[in-house]
C-alpha cells in the first residue's frame, strides 16, 4: 500500500466528515488506507465516521491523550509505506496526495514533504518555517522597539507557490517514509500538542533527509476551525511545548537565555492582566502562572497538572 492517512479528531465531527469525503472524492490515483483516531470526543465523531465510512479504521479513546500519542496510535496499525499526517479541517484537493508520493518515491533522500495550504478565501497560506532561533524571538518581540527589532533583520519573504527545501512544515498534511517514521520512535508524545511537528522535522533532518514542499499539490486549511473553544487552555499547551522543545534542541548558553525570554514574556502579560477588566481574568492568570512554573521547575511537574483536553490545533 502507497500511504496510510492519520486523522486525528477531538470534538471536530462535522470537519472529520468532510475531511473524510474530500480525501475519497478526490483521490483515485493513491492505493491508501485512512485510520481516524478519536480523542475521547464528545460529539459522537467516532460512530459517525463508522456509519458513513466503513471502511475506514476507527481508534476511539477513552482520554484525550494528546495529539502525538494519537498519531503514534495510528502509526502502529498502519500498513502504507508513507503516512500522511492530516488535520481533521482540511480539504484534500484532487492528485495532491499522488503528488506527494510521487515526490518520496522519486526522491530518496526526502524524509517528509508537504504541500500548499489556501485557506478559505483561496489566499496562500504559511506552512513552512525556519527553526525557532533567538533571532526569531527578538524579531516578533512586540515589547521591544522597532529600532532594536530592525537591528537583527526581517524575516526573508518566501513566495510559496514555488517547490523548494525547507526547515520544518506544519502537521496540518505532511508525509513522512513510515521506515523513517519508525526509526525516529514516532512523534514525541511528550508534546501533548504543538511543536510536535517543528521537534518532527528537525529530527528527520538530523537523520540526513530534506523536508520538501511542494507547490504542487494544495490543500484548503480551514484555519482554527478545530480549535475555537478554550483558546485559553490552547495558548497554554503551546507555551508549554515551546519550553520543552527549547529544553530539548537548545545547548546552553542559548537555552538559559531563551528560557529566560520566555519568562519575561510571560510576566508582562502577566502585569496587563492582572491590571485588565477580562472577564476570563482569572484563568489567563492562572494559565501565565502554570508557565512561569514550568519555566522554573524545569521538569514535568507543571506540564501534567496543565494537560488538558483543549482540542487539536488550527
Amino acid at each position: 500500500m502507497d500511504l496510510s492517512i492519520a486523522v486525528i479528531s477531538y470534538n471536530t465531527r462535522d470537519l472529520l466528515l468532510a475531511c473524510l469525503q474530500s480525501v475519497r472524492d478526490r483521490t483515485t490515483d493513491v492505493d491508501y488506507e485512512v485510520i481516524v483516531v478519536d480523542n475521547a470526543s464528545g460529539d459522537g465523531s467516532a460512530d459517525a465516521v463508522r456509519a458513513r465510512f466503513p471502511h475506514v479504521t476507527v481508534i476511539a479513546n477513552a482520554e484525550n491523550d494528546g495529539f502525538a500519542k494519537a498519531c503514534n496510535q495510528a502509526a502502529a496499525v498502519s500498513s502504507g509505506r508513507y503516512l500522511l499526517l492530516l488535520n481533521s479541517d482540511t480539504v484534500m484537493q484532487r492528485h495532491t496526495l499522488r503528488t506527494m508520493v510521487t515526490s518520496l518515491d522519486q526522491h530518496l533522500d526526502i524524509g517528509a514533504v508537504s504541500c500548499l495550504q489556501r485557506d478559505e478565501q483561496g489566499r496562500v497560506l504559511q506552512s513552512c518555517f525556519p527553526f525557532p532561533s533567538i533571532r526569531d524571538h527578538v524579531r516578533y518581540a512586540e515589547a521591544l522597539p522597532t529600532v532594536v527589532r530592525r537591528l537583527v533583520g526581517t524575516m526573508p519573504l518566501t513566495d510559496f507557490t514555488q517547490s523548494q527545501d525547507v526547515e520544518w512544515a506544519n502537521g496540518a498534511c505532511l508525509m513522512i517514509r513510515k521506515a523513517v517514521f519508525d526509526r525516529l520512535g514516532g512523534l514525541d508524545e511528550r508534546f501533548f500538542m504543538y511543536f510536535e511537528d517543528v521537534d518532527l522535522c528537525r529530527r528527520v533532518q538530523q537523520l540526513g533527509y530534506r523536508i520538501r514542499y511542494v507547490a504542487e499539490g494544495e490543500v484548503v486549511h480551514l484555519l482554527g476551525r478545530s480549535s475555537r473553544t478554550n483558546r485559553n487552555g490552547l495558548n497554554k499547551q503551546w507555551e508549554l511545548s515551546r519550553i520543552r522543545y527549547v529544553e530539548k534542541h537548545f545547548a546552553q548558553p542559548r537555552r538559559f537565555l531563551m528560557k529566560g525570554w520566555i519568562a519575561i514574556g510571560v510576566m508582562r502579560k502577566l502585569m496587563l492582566t492582572a491590571c485588565s477588566h477580562a472577564s476570563d481574568r482569572r484563568q489567563q492568570i492562572h494559565t501565565m502562572w502554570t508557565t512561569l512554573r514550568r519555566v522554573w521547575l524545569g521538569h514535568d511537574e507543571a506540564d501534567h497538572a496543565a494537560m488538558t483536553p483543549a482540542g487539536l490545533r488550527g
